[in-house]
This record gives structure tokens, sequence and C-alpha cells, in this order.
């Protein structure tokens, strides 16, 4: 049994049954063209309504998050363990699995796989990212046994393996504010590139003049190559170390910095290949925004730079108590 109203009335209307508990929120409500269908408990009738039979459709049942999923599975004080969000890489998951949970992390990567039709592989971290090349180990746990897949995000696609390149989905606002900041004129320069999100974003949203892309890790590289191709755009990219790449590339309009650990390091380089009113991007990890402003002036003052900071996002977070903070900055004057 279900109440047919004009859509126009849909939202007054369902307040209304609910107000009366006449609504069965077990049940999904339809819509058609024209109306809107809600399901009853009980027979009601308002004007402009009319009471309809229709099969109907139960809602989904399937648990709202993991943890929910493995309550009456695991105890009430292993729950307290189960992590409360992961990556989602493509149709990969990427668990953190803690120590108390070690010799139950099937069980939890199982429960993962049937409430989460969208993940058919489930991968737990064994490492922490390497400083060179930014990859890190991961163990299938559950699921199809591949580390390959096929990531979408903002109407682009990359083509990956989460063991032998660097890639965060947590980074995926972040990456369309920068690229919406770029102009149609300008040279960009991607430094620590990986498999070219930053890039590939900009190249298919923007098309500026010239994007360029340097990355160390050949198999990021490779990867970064085919997502180009993918995506159908101009990207240039680069296999080697910016320190030694960037000297050759000449001056840019906008250079993004995606290394938080290790970006200050570069700036010796970065600087030098601005143009006048350019703009750096550059990522860390702090406390605060402050904080990362700080470091940013302290390290650019060092190397003979005064800057103007445009900007400080907050954009995730390493741990419990360090953020990853952007600055967005200008040289404004070179310091005797």
């Amino acid at each position: 049994m279900h109440l047919r109203v004009r859509k126009n009335k849909g939202e007054k209307i369902r307040k209304r049954l609910i107000g009366e508990d006449a609504l069965d929120e077990r049940m999904e409500v339809e819509r058609d063209n024209r109306y809107l269908y809600f399901p009853l408990k009980k027979r009601v009738q308002y004007p402009d309504t009319r009471i309809v039979e229709r099969a109907g459709v139960e809602k989904d049942a399937r648990p709202k998050s993991l943890k929910e999923s493995l309550s009456g599975t695991l105890s009430s004080g292993d729950l307290e363990y189960v992590p409360s969000s992961f990556d989602v890489i493509g149709d990969i998951a990427i668990l953190e699995i803690p120590a108390k949970l070690e010799g139950k992390k099937e069980i939890v990567a199982k429960s993962l796989l049937k409430t989460f039709r969208n993940i058919n592989v489930v991968a737990a971290k064994e490492t922490r990212v390497s400083s060179e090349y930014r990859i890190r180990h991961v163990e299938v746990i559950a699921g199809e046994r591949r580390t390959k897949t096929l990531h979408r995000e903002h109407g682009c696609i990359y083509r990956l393996d989460v063991e032998s390149a660097y890639f965060s989905p947590r980074l995926s606002a972040e990456r369309l504010r920068v690229a919406k900041k770029v102009k149609k004129d300008e040279r960009v320069l991607v430094m620590f590139a990986g498999v070219g999100p930053y890039a590939v974003l900009i190249a298919k949203k923007i098309n500026p003049k010239e994007v360029i892309a340097v990355e160390l890790n050949p198999d990021a590289v490779r990867y970064m190559g085919i997502n180009v191709s993918l995506n159908r755009v101009n990207v240039e990219v680069i296999e080697g170390d910016v320190r030694v790449e960037t000297p050759k590339l000449g001056r840019f309009n906008r250079i993004i910095m995606p290394l938080p650990k290790d970006a200050g390091d570069f700036l010796d380089v970065a600087l030098p290949a601005l143009k006048k009113d350019g703009v750096v991007h550059f990522y860390d990890f702090s406390h605060s925004r402050e904080e990362s402003i700080k470091k940013v002036r302290s390290l650019t003052e060092k190397l003979g730079y005064g800057i103007k900071v445009l900007d400080a996002v907050k954009c995730g977070s390493y741990n419990p108590s360090l953020n990853r903070i952007c600055v967005d900055f200008k040289i404004d004057d070179h310091l005797e």
C-alpha cells in the first residue's frame, strides 16, 4: 500500500507521514515522472493524494559501516579496534589492521567485502610509505588476489598498482582545488608526480599552455604514461630526479610540490624555476596552518627569498596529531 503524491508536495507529505507514524521506512520511496509513492504502515488520506497498490522495494538492509557489519561476530572489546575509515582506490580497500586484530584480519576483511559492493579486493598495509619511491608493501587478505586497479576521480581514470606506486584518494578534493586555480596561459610543473593525478586532472579540466610532470619511480612513470593516454591529455612525462631535471625545463607559472615530508629539501630547485608572480603549492605535515606558514617562511628566507602567502589549506591528516597542509605562496622579493 502506497500513497501517491505529486512531487512538488513530496517533502511536506513525507514529514506528515513520519509525524503520524504512517511511513513504512523499511521500504523505498518510489517515483516516476510526476509522482512520489510513499510506502505506508497504515491507511491515511490527504487532499490531492491517492492510495495505490504497488509491489514495493525493500531498502538495502546491509550494515552502514565495517564496525556495524562485525557486530555480533567480534567481541565488544575487539570492536573498539575496528578501523573507522579506510582508503578505497578503484575497487581495492586498503586497511590498517591494529595489532589487537592481527589474528582476526581475515574476518574483518571478508566482512568488508560483504558490506561494500564496490570493493573486490581487501589489502592490509604492511609498511609505511618508503622515502625514495613512496611505495608501501601490502598484503591481500580477502577477495581477488591482485594489487592493480582502475581508479576514477573527477572525470579522469587512473590505472595503477597500489603496491608499486603511491596514490592517495584522500587528496581528491585538494587536487581539484589546485586544478581550478590554473589559468589557460600557464606553464605548470608537477614535481613528485606519481601516476599523474595532479598533472592529468589539470590537463583535462584546464588544458593550460603546458603541463610537465617529473617522477623518480619508474613504475609510477610507466603508469603515468598510460594514464596520459587513457585520458587523452597533453602532459610531458619525465622520469628522473626533480633536482636534476627541473633546471633543464625553464620557468613556470605554477609549481606543485606534493611531497609533504621532504618538499622543503627541494625549494632551492623550485624557486629559481618560478616565473615572476608564479605560484608554488607546497605540501607539509604539521600541527597547524600557522606552523606550516612559519616553516615555509623560514625555509625561503634561508634561500634569500621573501614570500607572500596566498592561502594555507588543511587537506587531510598524516596521523592524529599531524595534518597535511598546503601553503600556496608566491615570491614577494629577493632578500639582501
